[in-house]
């Protein structure tokens, strides 16, 4: 099946059921998705749960499953979300089957859309690790730009990486915006 705009949806975890809860916790504790997190210890039931109870009442931070033709296939967040500045962080990630697939791009189209529409934000950035050049390769081809590095930042198997500042402009989406609506069929 073709990633597409119709085949990918959001749907807020604080509304979901312990299935996906607990589908959710699995995927991140998922070898291929924690080397790429800065914290990549299993995440028990209990931290979980606790993490999941945190979200109702935190307004700096909004997450959804990830549904892949109704599937879970992973989380996408905002966090770190500032009104007054128009801010946020954002985040995600996808089980290791949707990985290259393209559906981390119908991911980031659709969270760009949602951020710089519906929420109105007008600054949008991410970190992720230097290990992870694929991922920062995309960011940059949706019109983010590179905007520092955070060197030595992170301690994975005994070794110290960076960490790629990313960030995004509501009007260098939509200078990339036509692109990918155009790949997905969203227009």
């Amino acid at each position: 099946m073709k990633a597409g705009l119709t085949s990918v949806e959001f749907a807020p975890l604080t509304e979901q059921g312990p299935d996906v809860i607990e589908r959710i916790r699995t995927l991140r504790n998922e070898p291929e998705v924690r080397k790429y997190m800065y914290s990549d210890h299993v995440i028990s039931p209990e931290e979980h749960a606790n993490w999941i109870g945190s979200l109702p009442t935190n307004k700096r931070m909004r997450v959804w499953a990830v549904m892949y033709h109704g599937a879970v296939e992973g989380l996408v967040s905002l966090s770190a979300i500032d009104q007054k500045q128009k801010s946020a962080e954002w985040a995600f990630y996808l089980s290791p089957e949707m990985q290259g697939k393209g559906v981390g791009g119908v991911v980031e189209f659709k969270l760009l859309d949602l951020a710089f529409g519906e929420l109105g934000l007008e600054k949008l950035n991410c970190e992720v690790l230097a290990t992870n050049p694929k991922v920062i390769e995309m960011h940059q081809k949706f019109g983010f730009a590179l905007e520092g590095v955070r060197r030595a930042n992170v301690i994975k198997d005994g070794q110290r990486i960076d960490v790629a500042l990313l960030g995004i402009l509501p009007h260098e989406w939509q200078d990339k915006r036509p692109r990918f609506a155009r790949l997905y069929a969203a227009e």
